[in-house]
């Protein structure tokens, strides 16, 4: 008789699946993209791992032995917590196990965009140099400017954002940032002004976007937010591809309504099979020399792959031991939990 039963809703690698099958009488990989798919895959599941798919009230209200739906990365936004909660089931998440490494991705991003190393580096391996008779790579240099007095706005200021500004401090960056859902006595105590969108659109020489993906933010820069920004300004998106809208993106580039981007993330990511290019030749995005991709890569470090794999099992061991899980999502479960399992 199964007594307890792990279900993992994803394509990909099985994470540990001897180590599961010690906490777990069963361990199995389900794919699943539709609510059906999910709710026949998962109805007697124990624990549910999934990852931006569509966990709706529906499919929450269908789970009949549910005690934790585990997020296998960092976004979460495809899990409806509210009922979660209602139902007294867990939500869980990996934490913060790759901070430190987006952090340093978005700060790379950003010297990168403003030293226009890409595009240094393709001259010279297309045989171009600088010299006073051959000034082959000094076309280039133009609309470059001293890091140190510029401003940097964060878009969030949650803790990637935070581990953002404690670091570019030390290259003389003046540090501005708009987050509507964090309190002003945090930004003080970070040392960094909290502005309006607007005036962070206005004001800032690099934009860099560091907040979860929810319905208020989904595009949050379109064409005309593109177009309040400076013509000098570059745009840095290590978080979720749709808080842009891509189209307004292509075209503020073609118009050169900002200097560049630098995209660690792409619109329809998790729409695609695996099969499938996602940036197939020919894609608008592909036609900009100002434009840096790096292809979903800001997360990866040995250290935080390990903690991604890590992680998930140790919540599911706490479960089993009767404690709340660590990276908790929704804290206010607790009391329906306790009525629906008679857990103390």
């Amino acid at each position: 008789m199964v007594t307890f039963k792990i279900v993992r809703t994803i394509e990909g690698a099985r994470l540990n699946e001897k180590e599961y099958l010690k906490i777990a009488d069963e361990f199995v990989v389900i794919p699943c993209q539709t609510e059906e798919e999910i709710i026949a895959a998962a109805r007697d599941a124990d624990v549910v791992q999934t990852f931006l798919q569509p966990f709706t009230r529906r499919v929450i209200g269908n789970l009949q032995r549910c005690r934790l739906i585990q997020s296998t990365g960092t976004g979460y936004e495809g899990i409806d917590i509210q009922a979660a909660t209602d139902h007294g089931i867990c939500v869980s998440y990996p934490g913060d196990y790759s901070r430190d490494e987006v952090a340093e991705h978005t700060i790379a991003l950003l010297l990168a965009c403003a030293r226009k190393i890409p595009r240094l580096d393709r001259a010279v391996r297309e045989g171009k140099w600088d010299s006073f008779r051959k000034p082959g790579i000094r076309k280039l240099w133009p609309s470059m400017f001293r890091i140190k007095g510029q401003t940097l706005g964060l878009i969030g200021f949650g803790r990637i954002a935070r581990e953002v500004a404690s670091r570019v401090k030390g290259l003389g960056l003046m540090i501005i940032a708009f987050d509507p859902y964090v309190t002003s006595e945090i930004f003080t105590e970070q040392d960094v002004e909290q502005v309006s969108l607007e005036h962070l659109l206005e004001n800032a020489d690099y934009i860099s976007i560091n907040a979860a993906l929810t319905k208020e933010n989904t595009h949050l820069l379109g064409v005309e937010e593109f177009k309040k920004m400076k013509t000098t300004a570059y745009l840095i998106n290590t978080s979720r591809a749709e808080i842009v809208d891509e189209k307004a993106l292509i075209v503020a580039l073609e118009h050169g309504y900002i200097a560049g981007a630098a995209l660690d993330v792409v619109e329809g990511e998790g729409e695609r099979s695996i099969e499938d290019p996602l940036l197939p030749k020919g894609h608008p995005l592909l036609q900009f020399e100002n434009l840096i991709l790096t292809a979903h890569s800001a997360f990866y470090s040995e250290q935080s792959m390990h903690e991604l794999k890590q992680r998930p099992y140790d919540e599911i061991v706490r479960i089993r031991k009767g404690q709340w899980p660590k990276y908790l999502l929704n804290p206010h479960v607790k009391e329906n939990y306790q009525k629906r399992w008679g857990r103390e």
